[in-house]
């Protein structure tokens, strides 16, 4: 799953395939990206990499992207831990 496409200077998260624009992005949209992290193989989700944000003119854009992506890494190099961490906690029910 593809996270944010770039194109011509501009960015665009693609939520549930409809494109939102960085200033635009909801709780909500932020929200099911971090889900579908958590619930997907961490392989299958594509994050870009920093340098590929160079690509964007607007500054402003740029860092509120930037942001976005890097606490998206973050998250995505700790689902593992995470995962183990609520699985310890609430172990699964034996009937």
């Amino acid at each position: 799953m593809k996270v944010l496409e770039l194109n011509n200077g501009k960015s665009s998260f693609l939520i549930d395939e409809k494109h939102i624009a960085p200033e635009a992005l909801s709780r909500e949209d932020l929200l099911y990206i971090l889900n579908k992290i958590y619930e997907d193989e961490t392989d299958s989700i594509e994050i870009p990499q920093l340098e590929e944000l160079e690509e964007i003119k607007n500054p402003i854009e740029k860092e509120i992207v930037q942001q976005i992506i890097q606490k998206m890494v973050e998250f995505k190099n700790n689902v593992e831990n995470i995962r183990q961490e609520v699985q310890s906690q609430f172990p699964p029910i034996k009937n």
